[in-house]
């Protein structure tokens, strides 16, 4: 156990009033694994360091763009194109010179979860899909390390505290997969639904606020799902417990080899909005022609006619943000497309397979 420095003690003066010494210590002893540093890692961050963790691994592999910017308060105009975990890391030595932080750029994947998650107190999950929360959440349980989970979309958030697996204290523990089993069907996204800013703030802040009361030893709610609604503004919570018909997890999926780059097709219908297309900015290769048809400015069959001739192409690629609305649409239009002389066929992945 190392003791608090003279200036983390001065530091955290305050805090240790309301907590006391112990609960101080116990979190300055503290290694917390942050997953992302997004708009749920950075507000939740700059809270653990603030509150006296005392140890940080951070993983992240993207960098900084400016559409991040509105909600992601580590992050300054004059980092764009930086590495988010470069950029965190050194926000976080200015709030707390002595923290230790290992920043990770590179993605948690199934060979690297199990390793990361298990030297680690807990886990606060600040990831943006699916596939990732649910593999944060497997090598959880498969650990038995406590799990901060948090989501936001929209207005909403939710934020749970999570400790599953064969180590917990009755050998089974309450984990994502009671509450929900697999991923659910809806795809939205904070990059095609939006995000308030403010409100990864405030969800952010409620996982800091879980993980510093867990660790603490101050409250320790395991189970517990917090959701919050920004207009009007409203909390409500529930508790989980255990499914007793549910097997543990046991083993993580293997990972996911790296797929190649989709090839853009020679014609290219376009039916993001125009906030999509700031989001994920593409520059066709030569000779691909590219027609933009937002799916708000289709009114009638005439207007799609028109954008498929402009084309003039016997075969379209069509493209959304993520490839659900795209097929959707070139199965609802298919008639429509053959009377013109052209066959629809969806870009799968959408527009970040292509721009990537």
């Amino acid at each position: 156990m190392t003791p608090l420095s003279p200036e983390e003690e001065r530091r955290t003066a305050r805090q240790t009033l309301l907590i006391g010494r112990d609960a101080q210590q116990r979190l300055h002893n503290a290694h917390v694994l942050v997953v992302g540093a997004g708009g749920l890692g950075c507000p939740a961050l700059q809270q653990l360091v603030a509150g006296g963790i005392g140890k940080l691994t951070l993983i992240d592999d993207d960098v900084v763009d400016l559409t991040n910017i509105h909600r992601q308060i580590l992050f300054g105009a004059a980092d764009v194109g930086r590495p988010k975990a470069e950029v965190a890391a050194a926000r976080v030595r200015d709030l707390q010179p002595g923290v230790q932080i290992n920043a990770r750029r590179e993605r948690l994947t199934s060979d690297n979860a199990l390793d990361l998650v298990a030297v680690a107190d807990l886990v606060l999950d600040g990831s943006d899909t699916y596939a990732t929360k649910y593999l944060v959440a497997d090598a959880c349980e498969m650990t038995s390390t406590p799990l901060v989970w948090g989501t936001v979309l929209r207005f909403h958030g939710d934020v749970a505290l999570f400790h599953s697996g064969a180590d917990t204290p009755d050998g089974r523990g309450v984990g994502l997969r009671d509450l929900l089993p697999s991923p659910p069907s809806d795809t939205a996204t904070c990059e095609t639904a939006g995000v308030l800013g403010a409100t990864t703030s405030v969800v952010g802040g409620l996982m800091a606020t879980t993980a510093l009361g867990f660790l603490s030893e101050l409250d320790a709610p395991v189970g517990r799902v917090t959701s919050y609604d920004a207009f009007p503004p409203l909390f409500r919570t529930l508790t989980v417990g255990a499914d007793p018909a549910r097997p543990l997890v046991t083993h993580l999926p293997e990972a996911q080899k790296t797929s190649a780059i989709a090839r853009w097709p020679s014609a290219v219908l376009d039916i993001r909005e125009y906030e999509e297309r700031l989001l994920v900015e593409l520059t066709p290769p030569p000779g691909t022609r590219l027609v933009e048809l937002p799916l708000s400015r289709i009114h009638d069959d005439a207007h799609v006619a028109n954008a498929l001739r402009e084309l003039d192409a016997d075969d379209v690629g069509v493209l959304c943000s993520l490839g659900k609305k795209s097929a959707a649409f070139a199965l609802r239009y298919e008639e429509l497309a053959h009377t013109c002389g052209a066959r629809l066929h969806n870009i799968d992945g959408g527009a970040r397979v292509l721009g990537s």
